[in-house]
């Protein structure tokens, strides 16, 4: 089973066509993706559109004003864009044992197709396995962290406005290039980001969800988990030039997040 974490973006009904903002808004509950979600996953092969039309669903909640938000799943879309990710992230040797390059093109076949009649579509959600990507956190800030406890365990989730997000990630962006930070496409990662989040209405919520990823801490490493927090004290320095303080606390992050990616080896 795959540790995921998740970055969602949630808009207002407004900024929906009405007859699909009605679909998301008449569901009684945000009701779990279908099995059909994963199965690509199991058997290396797509199911048929219509096998997965009818597990479409939306996640809506209350906004802070007391509006409605709402994140559709896309997980056909996710499913798409996904298997065509995965092949590409396999050594050539092997990704026609994992995913057939027939099926790899009839994935990107099917994803054209969508960009060319509903050039609006996008996805509204992210996800990242075994570990939280540091550059999500240059959207959010320490006091955005949200701490809960259900029958799993301890959780982490951070919640700030679309506006406040973009704020972010353009100020993020600017302090990287302007520190020519160039290594392993950092800028072009955040930049990327940052593009995505532009994409969304202003007056939406951009959730970073540590979902199961959660999981492979101890509740006392969650308790004093301010990754937002480290993440813009290593960009404060840069900015300032302090490049030993920034290099001290990036490496502080990438051997928390190291040790949580290497299990992902093991698995």
């Amino acid at each position: 089973m795959a540790i995921t974490s998740y970055l969602r973006a949630y808009e207002p009904p407004s900024a929906f066509p009405s007859e699909e903002a009605d679909q998301w808004l008449a569901q009684e509950h945000a009701a779990p993706e279908s099995d059909e979600a994963q199965r690509w996953v199991l058997l290396s092969g797509l199911p048929s559109p219509e096998a997965t039309a009818s597990g479409e669903s939306a996640i809506v909640v209350k906004g802070g004003d007391g509006g409605v938000l709402i994140c559709p799943r896309r997980t056909r879309l996710r499913m798409l864009a996904g298997l065509i990710a995965f092949r590409n992230s396999l050594p050539e040797e092997v990704a026609e044992a994992f995913v057939p390059e027939e099926e790899a093109r009839r994935a990107a076949h099917e994803l054209a197709n969508l960009g060319e009649s509903q050039p609006r579509l996008r996805s509204h959600i992210l996800h990242a396995n075994w570990h939280v990507p540091l550059r999500w956190f240059t959207a959010f800030d320490d006091s955005e962290r949200v701490l809960t406890e259900d029958d799993e365990g301890l959780r982490i989730r951070y919640e700030t406005t679309i506006a406040a997000a973009k704020l972010r990630l353009s100020r993020a962006v600017g302090i990287l290039e302007e520190a020519g930070i160039a290594e392993d496409g950092v800028i072009d990662a955040v930049r990327e980001l940052g593009e995505w989040v532009q994409e969304f209405d202003d007056d939406g919520m951009l959730e970073l969800d540590y979902g199961s990823v959660a999981s492979v801490f101890e509740p006392d490493d969650l308790v004093e988990d301010h990754c937002s927090k480290l993440v813009w004290e290593c960009l404060e320095a840069l900015g300032t030039g302090d490049m030993a303080k920034a290099a001290e606390i990036f490496e502080m992050l990438s051997e928390r997040w190291g040790a949580a990616r290497a299990r992902e080896v093991v698995n």
